[in-house]
């Protein structure tokens, strides 16, 4: 039926894995856990099956307390919101989402945003995007990983300082909310009466969803969830968030939820979830995979004579605890166990 050169092409095998992901025709069991190297563990994932089965388990807008078919779906639109806009409309548009309604709008422009929006007419998603992690290609012979110097000076000023709402927040999350705050009152200005508007984000989008649900009117919102987020503000900023319906989800390990520290007077609001399902870690194995990992990786780019970060392992707990794939992963995994549906 194909060609044997297209069948051996990568442009082939990413369509056929999008083709499966997305598929009505979808098996629907676990999803297989993430390679922990950089590339496996670095947002987007190419060919992951975002919000697949989401016409099986539609997102449900007027739940008023934890809902596991929620926290999934969540989850999946703050993993996808790291991709362009190009690799999010396309997710979107091979997923149940756009036959049930759902819009992409952008906080900023699609080529330069701090989030998205998914609404239809009974659901209103503002989705934060977390820290982002940009590749770049050295004279084709070497490819690295950094993180994007306006997020870590965002992520880096972290004393506290007088939120308006209440209290005392990160000074670098507040100014980056400050810079999109009009924005936000712009957009939730355009939802009616009968849309259920839900805030949420990975890491530093989960701290900025956060800041968002003190900013807007609390009555207004039906739901908070975030992932792997750090301490926004104290217990004076606290007070002031919603206290119905905020779920604060924690993968393993995870330590940015453990920044910034206590002792400067930061604590965490709403009601903390833990994610499971990832299996012990033991430091001792950990090093060791990781070591032979690395050595294999290694010769492979000196035979290759490139140097791919993308390939490096990743097995330092508290950050490869902290990648939404984890999150998305596990809690569809989650899903399932609790609707024990047997796979297809």
């Amino acid at each position: 039926m194909w060609p044997p050169e297209l069948k051996n092409s990568r442009i082939f095998s990413l369509a056929v894995i999008r083709h499966a992901a997305f598929s009505h025709e979808m098996p629907m069991e676990p999803r297989a856990l993430p390679a922990e190297t950089v590339g496996g563990l670095r947002p987007p994932a190419e060919g992951f099956p975002y919000f697949a089965h989401a016409d099986r388990f539609a997102f449900e807008p007027r739940a008023e307390s934890h809902s596991h078919v929620n926290s999934w779906w969540l989850a999946d639109a703050s993993f996808l919101v790291y991709g362009t806009s190009d690799f999010i409309e396309q997710a979107i548009d091979q997923s149940p989402l756009r036959k049930q309604g759902f819009q992409v709008d952008w906080l900023g422009t699609p080529s330069d945003n701090r989030g998205m929006l998914l609404h239809n007419d009974e659901t209103f998603v503002v989705v934060f995007r977390g820290t982002r992690l940009e590749t770049h290609t050295l004279l084709d012979c070497a490819e690295i990983v950094i993180l994007c110097q306006d997020d870590f000076w965002t992520d880096s000023h972290f004393l506290p300082t007088v939120c308006e709402a209440g209290g005392r927040v990160h000074h670098g999350f507040l100014n980056a909310y400050i810079e999109i705050n009009d924005q936000i009152d712009a957009i939730v200005q355009k939802k009616q009466d009968h849309q259920a508007l839900w805030l949420t984000g990975h890491s530093l989008g989960g701290a900025l969803a956060t800041l968002a649900a003190a900013h807007l009117d609390s009555t207004h919102i039906q739901g908070i969830h975030t992932y792997g987020s750090p301490r926004v503000g104290d217990a004076g900023f606290t007070s002031v968030l919603p206290q119905r319906n905020y779920h604060r989800f924690v993968h393993h390990q995870d330590w940015v939820p453990l920044v910034p520290p206590e002792f400067l007077g930061f604590t965490h609001g709403g009601t903390m979830i833990e994610v499971t399902g990832s299996g012990s870690r033991e430091l001792r194995d950990n090093f060791a995979t990781g070591t032979k990992n690395l050595v294999t990786a290694l010769q492979q780019m000196t035979r290759e004579m490139r140097f791919d970060m993308g390939k490096l392992p990743l097995k330092i707990a508290g950050l490869a605890d902290h990648a939404p794939i984890y999150y998305a992963t596990l809690l569809w995994n989650g899903l399932l166990e609790t609707e024990k549906l047997p796979p297809a």
